[in-house]
């Protein structure tokens, strides 16, 4: 057997000298990534990783809902009446305890955050939220400096340890510690699962994929999850085990090899495609050495380049006027998508019907929707990215608005129904937003910065999801008002992804930022420090 270095030399004698023209025609590692046995396997663990991580991210939709009062001591209220200011009125004056109508138990029912108190719960989502966005930033930096597995394994593993320890919780403080810290650890598996994913399968079935595995099918599993637990403790141990086994499942995966070419790891990335290729029973001798020249030529290009450059910080995505109009356009669509979608997803308790029921249906209609997409975006050319975000968004305003509309005469009581298809198909919408934007983001960033960029703007989308239970405060003031903020929001962030952002299907994955070829692409960086001098 020849080593890998005569290997090198042998390509080289053929080729002989990569000039810059020639340098071209050398092709990219996407062009090696086909679908066999091994993406059945990032498929599968793609799966848990959306699993374990909405397990988390959903958790306070059962375990924070608000339960019913029907009544207070023997006394049983009418439909009609104001529960819970004839609880406060009997509970003053006779020290009755509150009978309560519930479908899960939950954290306000065992520690009696009834009413208005359970706005502390609420606030108790914000503050895990605020975790999962430092998780985010904190991982997403790490994913570039030591590899997407290993952040995949030790987010994994930290979300499965304080998931099982928040089921031993016996008072709000210590629940709240404990879901923060499972928060700052599934903040880094989603900042990194993308990446890793998209990475791993053919650019041909990216969107395909990212409709079909992802958090719409888990919604149809997750409320079932839900509903044989019953309890809050017993569902934080649900939670600990479905990140174990996402764990488990990781470990029969690689290192993503783009990323360890990247970091000029060419050796190993080596190794990697080898396995890969066997795994997938591909022993054409032609592409094995197509591999090698591409190879070669990665290594020529970090000797070249990355020797000579720093590690790559946030600093880094908005190194262009360019790349600083993507990414500031990007998050903020993120923020407001989370909005909807979050502001709505932790107030499901208050739509009629079955708490596990709507999730449910939403998570049918989500799943429907993203097939549909996939299989659009796989058989039709023209449909991409900026399709999708536009007829989603525009979607989203119509629902949105009829709400609005709804509530502002009050008519919610003779309209429920209406009122909770609306909602609930406004927030299987924003899934299909979701899908747009990050795989914009994940087509437009090169590898170098790409997670860095995925890490942004799941910070952004964090941030949305920080503020969309508290948004819904303004219900306080009117009904109307968090749906009508929600539709201006919506509208402005769809003029500015269908102004300031290319098409992205069909681009292949770079692996270097841009050249600044003449100053209107000149780094801002550079702007500033060639101004000085």
């Amino acid at each position: 057997e020849m080593s890998s270095s005569s290997l090198k030399d042998e390509a080289k004698d053929e080729l002989g000298p990569l000039h810059p023209l020639e340098a071209k025609k050398v092709k990219n590692l996407d062009e090696f990534i086909t679908f066999g046995w091994y993406t059945v396997m990032i498929l599968v663990v793609a799966e848990f990783l959306c699993l374990s991580t909405l397990s988390n991210m959903v958790y306070m939709v059962f375990s924070g809902a608000n339960p019913t009062v029907t009544g207070c001591g023997n006394v049983k209220f009418d439909e009609a009446d104001d529960g819970c200011k004839r609880m406060y009125q009997m509970r003053n004056e006779t020290g009755c305890e509150p009978t309560l109508k519930y479908q899960f138990y939950s954290v306000n029912v065992e520690f009696n955050y009834l009413c208005h108190e359970s706005k502390v719960i609420k606030n108790s989502i914000s503050l895990q939220m605020t975790a999962v966005l430092i998780g985010a930033f904190v991982f997403g930096q790490c994913s570039d400096l030591f590899g997407r597995r290993l952040v995949l394994l030790v987010g994994l593993f930290g979300s499965a340890v304080f998931s099982a320890a928040t089921s031993h919780s016996h008072s709000l403080f210590m629940f709240n510690l404990l879901r923060v810290l499972a928060g700052f650890f599934t903040g880094g598996v989603s900042a990194v699962q993308g990446v890793y994913l998209v990475e791993n399968i053919p650019r041909k079935h990216r969107m395909l994929i990212n409709t079909i595995i992802t958090w719409s099918p888990n919604f149809i599993i997750y409320p079932i999850i839900a509903y044989f637990c019953y309890t809050w403790r017993m569902l934080s141990y649900a939670s600990a085990v479905i990140n174990l086994i996402g764990v488990a499942a990781i470990f029969f995966c690689h290192e993503s090899p783009r990323f360890l070419i990247q970091q000029g790891k060419i050796e190993e990335a080596r190794k990697i495609l080898s396995s890969i290729r066997r795994r997938n029973r591909d022993s054409c001798e032609i592409r094995a050495s197509e591999i090698e020249e591409m190879l070669i030529h990665e290594q020529e290009q970090y000797d070249t380049i990355h020797m000579k450059t720093k590690k790559h910080t946030f600093i880094d995505i908005f190194n262009t006027w360019q790349m600083c109009k993507w990414t500031l356009t990007l998050s903020f669509g993120l923020i407001v998508t989370s909005l909807v979608n979050y502001g709505i997803l932790f107030n499901m308790e208050k739509l009629s019907g079955s708490l596990y029921l709507n999730n449910i249906f939403f998570g049918i209609i989500r799943w429907a929707m993203n097939i549909s997409v996939g299989v659009l975006d796989y058989f039709i050319e023209k449909m991409g990215r900026k399709i999708l975000n536009s007829f989603a968004e525009i979607f989203n305003i119509t629902c949105l608005l009829l709400i609005s509309i709804i509530y502002f005469y009050n008519l919610s009581h003779e309209y429920a129904s209406l009122i909770r298809i609306a909602a609930i198909s406004a927030t299987a919408m924003c899934a299909q937003v979701y899908i747009a934007k990050f795989m914009t983001a994940t087509e437009l960033y090169p590898t170098s910065v790409r997670n860095l960029g995925a890490s942004a703007l799941s910070i952004s989308s964090r941030i949305g999801t920080i503020l969309g239970p508290l948004l819904f405060y303004l219900s306080d003031y009117h009904a109307s008002s968090p749906y009508i903020s929600l539709s201006l929001l919506v509208l402005i962030d769809f003029i500015a992804f269908s102004y300031f952002l290319p098409e992205t299907k069909g681009m292949l994955l770079e692996n270097h930022l841009p050249a600044k070829k003449n100053k209107r692409k000149m780094s801002i960086i550079d702007r500033r420090t060639s101004v000085v001098e």
